[in-house]
């Protein structure tokens, strides 16, 4: 059964306490909507495997000995945090990335994120990883009253021993913590896949997740992959 959802902004947007509400109740952007789904499938072709969404904790996050070792690599590396856009340098970083990558993405970053024509419904913002003068990491996020969401992120392939994907979600994560947000939602995990455990990373401990027929947010860690399958098979099929 078809388990995805979507809403419509109206004049609003998905701004402010708007978006914390519909993040809380499981709900993620894809391009100028919101959706929810229960599953999904791994590519055209693939299998159709569960999925959960997630969310950490900000203040109760205490980074991991994988998590601070990236941040000591990167260390030389300069951020900074800007209002949301796409520019030729971001397009150029993004084709190089798009070729690197071993699944589907969109044919442009522009494309990835919004349709040109329409009004933006989110309040967005991008860091941006340079290693001197080359912009080799680019993130971007939305903004609400007590949270972010984390869109996307992509890097420059002769970078990857850098692990700046998982770079760009801790400087997300601190720059939440520097604005006293409460919740850094990463999108969804899967009882069927491994391809989305590394949103976990920066601290277990301090994850999230949602059971959506109880609308329950729950520590991840004390529930685990094999109590998530059964509880799809269960109750969300």
């Amino acid at each position: 059964m078809d388990s995805t959802y979507y809403i419509a902004a109206d004049e609003n947007g998905f701004k402010g306490d708007t978006l914390d509400q519909l993040l809380a109740a499981g709900y993620y952007r894809m391009q100028h909507l919101m959706f929810t789904c229960n599953d999904t499938a791994l590519g055209e072709d693939g299998p159709v495997i569960p999925v959960f969404w997630l969310r950490t904790l900000v203040k109760q996050c205490k980074l991991q000995t994988t998590a601070n070792a990236i941040l000591k690599k990167c260390a030389g590396f300069s951020v900074s945090f800007e209002q949301a856009s796409v520019t030729v340098e971001i397009e150029t970083l993004y084709a190089l990335y798009k070729n690197h990558v071993p699944f589907s993405v969109s044919s442009t970053c522009a494309d990835y994120l919004h349709h040109e024509f329409l009004p933006q419904p989110f309040d967005s913002m991008m860091v941006q990883v340079r290693d001197h003068d080359m912009l080799i990491a680019t993130g971007y996020f939305d903004k609400g009253e007590q949270s972010i969401a984390g869109i996307m992120n992509i890097y420059h392939p002769r970078y990857r021993n850098y692990s700046l994907g998982k770079f760009l979600i801790l400087q997300k994560l601190q720059y939440a913590f520097s604005q006293n947000k409460l919740f850094y939602y990463t999108g969804y995990i899967s009882p069927g896949s491994t391809r989305f455990d590394y949103k976990t990373f920066p601290d277990p401990a301090s994850v999230e997740v949602l059971l959506p027929d109880k609308q329950q947010w729950v520590p991840y860690h004390l529930l685990g992959k094999a109590f998530l399958e059964e509880y799809y098979l269960q109750f969300l099929i």
